[in-house]
């Protein structure tokens, strides 16, 4: 049962294939979506199956710096364990009889170890990492972070289950709501969080991103969270203050109509291209062609982290102490997905826990 919670935020640093293994339109090998909406996300074991990796990487690359630590290194990868489920799978340096043996306890009574009860389930788990943020180019500006009500709406909801009083505040009905019939033919509108923004076109109240028309309205009701405009509160928990980046989300965000963002992360990811050479000839293969698809670097997702008690016999850490161990142990940067050796999918993670569950 849920005891407590936060939100982990990803943004790409590179583009991202987390891909869904099927082939049924244009593109060989698509990414991971959402069957009802066909946004962009990333399973929750594809995501817990990267940080877990992260984690292990970080314990063998503390034994490798100093072996003297041995007995530190075997203490966090029994929380290890204990928080991710255990896997007495091929993990560097530690053998499967070695993993068990941290979980090996002496009987009370008759001083003798017991053997080793590992079949328990991990103390931790992820929602699927949802869109929140999608990066398209713009005519001014470089380019524009886009998003939707239907995005904003479901993560209100889920940034609930973390946080219950957690409340987006602003008119939540789709731009071209208060478009005027007749301006409706001529072009789609769009919410600008910042009047100030650079992507609009020489001062206008139009912006053009890919090659479609927008009209900025300003929206009734600011968008806030914590009482803070969305885009500040975006800037402060995803970016440091000094960052270029802290600046232009500020900026740079625009709320689209549900079906003009639906068009954009469904036409404007990253396909590439790929083929495969014989070694022999220098020349491509026959058959070896192939597409891929990919999230395009900066852009934003986030997952909900749910925390249990151990589930292991001992019960020595609380739902508190689970989270606090992933918060302490997550690293500012890892990789998801596939193509590792081509540098995808390395994204900038920000975990987030709610001031009343710390």
């Amino acid at each position: 049962m849920l005891k407590n919670s936060g939100t982990l935020f990803l943004i790409c640093e590179t583009p991202l294939h987390a891909g869904s293994g099927d082939a049924l339109g244009v593109v060989d090998l698509p990414i991971q979506r959402e069957r009802h909406t066909s946004f962009p996300k990333i399973e929750a074991s594809s995501l817990k199956g990267a940080l877990r990796e992260a984690f292990e990487e970080q314990v063998v690359s503390q034994l490798k710096e100093d072996k003297s630590n041995l007995e530190d290194v075997k203490t966090l990868l029994k929380k290890l364990n204990i928080v991710f489920g255990f896997d007495d799978g091929a993990l560097k340096h530690f053998s499967k009889e070695a993993l068990r043996s941290l979980f090996t306890e002496k009987d009370k009574e008759t001083g003798k170890e017991k053997e080793a009860k590992t079949d328990f389930a991990g103390a931790i788990g992820f929602t699927d990492a949802r869109l929140l943020l999608f990066p398209v180019k713009s005519m001014k500006g470089v380019f524009a972070w886009i998003t939707c009500l239907r995005v904003l709406t479901q993560f209100e909801k889920d940034m609930k289950m973390s946080n219950p009083d957690f409340k987006l505040i602003g008119q939540l009905t789709n731009p071209d709501a208060d478009q005027a019939e007749e301006e409706k033919e001529v072009n789609n509108s769009c919410y600008l969080l910042n009047n100030d923004s650079d992507l609009k076109i020489n001062k206008s109240d139009h912006i053009v991103l890919e090659e479609y028309a927008f009209k900025a309205i300003a929206p009734f009701e600011e968008f806030k969270i914590e009482n803070k405009p969305l885009a500040t509160w975006l800037a402060e928990k995803l970016f440091t203050e000094e960052s270029y980046w802290h600046k232009k989300i500020q900026k740079d965000v625009v709320i689209l109509s549900d079906d003009d963002f639906k068009d954009f992360v469904n036409l404007s990811t990253e396909v590439i291209t790929r083929i495969g050479i014989d070694n022999l000839k220098g020349t491509v293969k026959d058959g070896a062609l192939f597409t891929e698809e990919y999230l395009p670097a900066e852009s934003v997702l986030y997952s909900i982290v749910l925390a249990n008690p151990e589930f292991s016999e001992n019960k020595g850490m609380s739902a508190d102490q689970v989270l606090t161990f992933v918060k302490d142990n997550t690293p500012e940067v890892f990789q998801i997905g596939g193509n590792a050796t081509l540098g995808k999918g390395i994204v900038h993670s920000k975990l987030l826990i709610n001031a009343k569950n710390e």
